[in-house]
């Protein structure tokens, strides 16, 4: 597993030039992006291309993908990018019932079948409004009841928002493309208090890594939706990761 950094960790940093400046200072090779930086996709992708970095996936808005497909599609096709991943839905367009939620995992699906013609995985992104319900019911089995859908665990969701993330992690191994490495502490409230660098939180590494080791799970991407100090968030995650796949792993 390779470990990276996701761009959203970095957003409050000026442009897409100084986010990934302070990547690449960090020790980082590879990334995940966020939509197209206000940037035409052969202006992102040249950017990219000069600041030596891989990407590795890309994260696009539920909006990006129904009224930006085929900017999705060249921009991954000049990034040499194979994972895109839908991270999110507004409250205003989540839905309420079952039947609503497979229209979202169905519409997904479609997503997912034209971007496998390109050579392309589409995989889902959770948070906590998609683990709501029963074991077996969530909104999260509902999109992975479809075959051409992969997951990308938000371990950090998923450590305040379930009582034992092993146990989705392993029901649903095969289909993790890669995860969000994001440290939680839930006893911090509800808000963004709750996030934390790596090693700092919950998460039961060594377990979950071991759970991940065997799937098709190929990158790692630290990240922090709120840190007060994004060097530092980088530089631990980075080395955190790298002794927990040293002595946990191999």
């Amino acid at each position: 597993m390779r470990i990276a950094a996701q761009l959203y960790t970095v957003r409050q940093l000026g442009d897409l030039v100084a986010q990934m400046d302070l990547i690449s200072a960090c020790g980082f090779t590879d990334i995940e992006t966020i939509g197209f930086h206000d940037l035409l996709p052969q202006d992102m992708a040249r950017l990219v291309a000069q600041s030596g970095l891989s990407v590795r996936s890309a994260h696009f808005d539920w909006d990006e993908f129904e009224g930006r497909f085929d900017d999705i599609l060249t921009l991954l096709d000049l990034m040499n990018c194979p994972v895109a991943v839908m991270p999110w839905l507004p409250p205003e367009v989540r839905p309420s019932t079952t039947e609503g939620w497979e229209a979202v995992a169905h519409q997904l699906a479609l997503w997912a079948q034209r971007l496998a013609h390109h050579g392309v995985r589409l995989a889902y992104h959770n948070h906590d409004f998609d683990l709501l319900g029963e074991s077996g019911k969530m909104p999260l089995d509902q999109i992975l009841s479809h075959e051409t859908l992969f997951w990308q665990p938000d371990i950090g969701w998923l450590a305040v928002s379930v009582a034992d993330p092993a146990d989705l992690l392993r029901r649903y191994a095969g289909r993790i493309l890669s995860v969000h490495a994001k440290d939680a502490d839930p006893r911090a409230g509800q808000g963004d208090d709750r996030w934390r660098n790596l090693g700092q939180g919950v998460v039961d590494w060594p377990r979950l890594l071991s759970i991940l080791e065997n799937s098709p799970c190929s990158d790692l991407f630290v990240e922090h939706d709120e840190t007060p100090n994004h060097a530092e968030t980088l530089l631990t995650g980075r080395h955190f990761l790298l002794n927990q796949l040293k002595t946990e792993v191999g």
